[in-house]
């Protein structure tokens, strides 16, 4: 069946208007999936003599909209809809008409920049209606692309085919399943990270082209590649990023000088330092500035409420000042966001007057959990402490509801909000000083999640500690820290190896904590095999298509079944944070790293599995696919002072090391260097 395009083109082509060759460079306009081609057809239209003049303008403003697109900020386009409904995006007016044969030209622009509003923007995709209009809007648009283009892919995955990219690796005979599937994973996320370096990355400024707000969060979806090995070009490219990004005047006192919600106002300073601190952890400037984070906690954002304890004045604060108004006047769990960098700190220096600091703050959380208050639970940690009079209280009477529904950033706030960067924060305090109160909160969560996972209620009410509990989980779409209580469990036990958790630990899935066991090794499998196929196909939607920078692994929320994008039903985005934990050791996200090792080599025909990382031992098992032996740096990062002796063990028997030894200084990293066998699994211990 002919497209009604196509019939059209037919009319106007008989009716003489339309001459045969510039049909067919249409048809190359529309079918091409390079962007920059489609720009050049396009300015060779417009210079087309048999196009009348109508069509002449037409072309040429399509031209100019397509340079804007290949060669602007990827997110130019939202200026049109400042100060107006979000629906306006819509109604963009490309200068061309309806009825003209270069309309579904405009539609695959259309179609994408409605698209990425609906995946981008928390206001539109937590709203059943907005959701539902961006997406019906823009599955349009691309059917009507489809429709007259038939060749374009690029509509055709935002349709939902799923189109393969690159080449699977050759099987390698004595290969672990698992070291097989994260293998081929870290070499396409390494081809991705390289495609944003090389088509994206400003080589004076470092940027990536999505504003430095949605730029400096790509290091996170980075992590297993950037943060687990090195690969000099991908480290380079961050350094170059970071280091620019944090010598913006607007931060020139050490902080952001714009008041703002804090997770805008401390993403400047956190997602560039905290990789900074990693990939340098020797450059003392990074560790000072994380420390001076404590100078602004002090003078700037905290204060004595009337109870006589510690809290931040606001959720919305500068350099400079704290906002003053009632509604912004709450501690949120996401205020600790700021201090990442300052943790860090003092996790590395063992800072006497920053530990009190962030020890008396988070006392008034503790004491805060505690109590049952405002129809808050017992024991649940709140979504917000409010100033001055350090009540449990949020937006409208709601406990778990910092930000009134429909408000700014509402869904990232609202409880549990990012939650299990507040449970690593009170785990840490109680690693550094012993002190068990820091541990109540995470025993009384676990406890109720426990429970709820034994016995759970068909449908809890909001705010009551059923629900509490069911939000607890973790879950496999959403961000990474939000919910998940059990990864912050998992930290602690493999800091410190208790095992008050593992009953909770052990109910919660291998996705999340890395077992060793047949069982735990098989479900790990299932999650790569899972995260492997959403990797494999739609390059694109990793790439060329995203025009937001902080959601570059989620174009398949697009295509989830429903509107409620949370949890991206019917679709999977690859794993990457397991990747990282695999890697790294760590047993949570990236954003405050809890590393056991960096992997000083390239992330190629390599997969590596640590199996005990605490303070006191480390295990990894490593498979090399190349066919000559590797020289391997392991930088070993948690390890509590002393001298450690090291192992390198294949098929049951150890191999000869040019030196066992390995001694570890206060806050010191250390290397230790070993030569990888060939295509053999090999498992190193230092202990």
């Amino acid at each position: 069946m002919r497209s009604s395009f196509a019939i059209y083109c037919a009319v106007l082509l008989i009716a003489g208007s339309l001459h045969a060759d510039l049909l067919e460079l249409i048809q190359q306009v529309g079918n091409t999936d390079d962007d920059h081609q489609r720009q050049s057809l396009l300015q060779k239209l417009a210079a087309s003599s048999d196009l009348d003049e109508v069509r002449q303008k037409e072309a040429a403003s399509l031209a100019e909209f397509a340079r804007r697109w290949n060669e602007s900020g990827l997110k130019f386009y939202t200026a049109s809809v400042r100060g107006k409904p979000h629906r306006t995006l819509g109604e963009y007016d490309f200068g061309v008409a309806k009825d003209s044969p270069l309309r579904p030209i405009c539609e695959l622009y259309r179609g994408r920049m409605l698209a990425w509003m609906l995946i981008e923007n928390s206001t539109v995709r937590t709203n059943p209606k907005e959701s539902k209009w961006f997406k019906d809007e823009a599955v349009a648009s691309f059917q009507r692309v489809k429709a007259a283009f038939p060749h374009n892919t690029v509509a055709r995955i935002y349709l939902g085919e799923a189109l393969p990219w690159g080449a699977v690796p050759e099987k390698v005979a004595g290969a672990p399943e698992w070291a097989v599937l994260q293998r081929e994973q870290l070499e396409r996320l390494g081809e991705i990270i390289r495609w944003w370096i090389k088509n994206r990355q400003n080589a004076d400024s470092g940027e990536f082209g999505g504003g430095w707000g949605d730029d400096c969060e790509m290091w996170r979806w980075w992590s297993a590649v950037l943060l687990g090995f090195d690969d000099p070009q991908i480290t380079a490219a961050q350094l170059k990023f970071s280091r620019s990004a944090v010598t913006r005047p607007h931060l020139k006192g050490g902080f952001n000088t714009t008041i703002t919600d804090v997770e805008h106002a401390a993403e400047d300073t956190t997602d560039n330092l905290v990789p900074l601190m990693v990939l340098e952890p020797d450059n003392e400037k990074w560790t000072n500035w994380g420390l001076k984070l404590g100078d602004f906690m002090r003078d700037v954002w905290t204060g004595k409420n009337e109870r006589g304890q510690m809290q931040f004045k606001s959720f919305y604060f500068s350099a400079t000042e704290a906002a003053p108004q009632p509604q912004r006047a709450f501690d949120v769990i996401a205020n600790v966001g700021a201090l990442h960098p300052a943790l860090l700190a003092w996790q590395k220096t063992g800072n006497e007057k920053l530990g009190a600091q962030i020890c008396t703050w988070l006392d008034t959380w503790v004491e805060a959990t505690a109590r049952a208050e405002n129809g808050k639970p017992a024991g649940i940690l709140p979504a917000s402490i409010c100033w001055p009079d350090g009540t449990v209280a949020g937006a409208e009477g709601r406990w778990w509801e910092p930000v009134k529904p429909g408000g700014y950033m509402h869904s990232y706030y609202l409880w549990p909000s990012v939650i299990t960067e507040m449970t690593d924060a009170l785990m840490l305090a109680h690693v550094m000083t012993g002190r068990e109160s820091y541990l109540s909160p995470l025993r009384s969560m676990a406890a109720i999640r426990l429970k709820h996972l034994k016995d759970p209620p068909k449908e809890p009410k909001v705010g009551t500690e059923s629900w509490c509990a069911d939000q607890l989980a973790p879950r496999k779409n959403a961000n990474s820290n939000t919910g998940g209580l059990v990864k912050t469990l998992a930290r602690f036990k493999a800091l410190t190896g208790t095992s008050e958790f593992d009953e909770l630990i052990a109910l919660e899935g291998s996705e999340f904590v890395i077992r060793t066991d047949e069982a735990g090794k098989r479900d790990l499998e299932v999650a790569l095999r899972e995260s492997l196929a959403a990797l494999r196909v739609n390059f694109a939607g990793f790439t060329s298509e995203v025009r937001s920078t902080d959601r570059c692994m989620r174009f398949v929320q697009f295509l989830a079944e429903d509107y409620a994008f949370d949890e991206y039903k019917g679709v999977m985005q690859p794993k990457h944070e397991l990747l990282y934990r695999m890697v790294t050791g760590d047993k949570n996200a990236p954003r405050f790293p809890q590393m056991a090792v960096r992997w000083i080599t390239p992330p190629k025909d390599i997969a590596a599995l640590v199996t005990e990382a605490s303070t006191t031992k480390f295990v990894a098992d490593l498979f090399h696919f190349g066919a000559e032996p590797r020289e391997m740096i392991a930088e070993l990062r948690q390890l509590k002072p002393g001298t450690y002796r090291a192992t390198l063990t294949m098929d049951g028997e150890e191999l000869r090391l040019p030196s066992d030894v390995v001694s570890v200084g206060k806050g010191s990293v250390v290397r230790f260097s070993f030569a990888l066998p060939s295509r053999k699994l090999v498992t190193i211990s230092i202990q």
